[in-house]
């Protein structure tokens, strides 16, 4: 038990110093998580980030601002689906 709990500070202090490097400090938990999400998948959108059972504990508005505050400070972009042009598709700006 007590290795388990020692190991999860240590992935907890990886992260931070992952997002630390990342310039994602000083971001809000659920801002980091949405872009963790966005550059790890997909075809992501609103819809499939509220779908994954991770974002269960967040409100469909909170995500969403998430992904305003991304999307406004050029971390991620938003463009329309060529598929479905009522989707928009969340990425990294290249």
């Amino acid at each position: 038990m007590k290795n388990a709990i020692s190991k999860l500070f240590q992935l907890r202090k990886s992260l931070d110093e992952c997002e630390k490097e990342l310039g994602l400090n000083d971001y809000s938990e659920v801002e980091r998580a949405v872009f963790s999400f966005v550059t790890s998948n997909l075809n992501v959108t609103i819809t499939s980030i509220k779908n994954e059972p991770y974002f269960s504990k967040y409100s469909l508005s909170t995500i969403k601002r998430a992904v305003l505050f991304l999307t406004s400070n050029g971390v991620i972009k938003s463009e329309q689906s060529l598929v479905d042009k009522r989707e928009m598709i969340l990425t990294l700006p290249i």
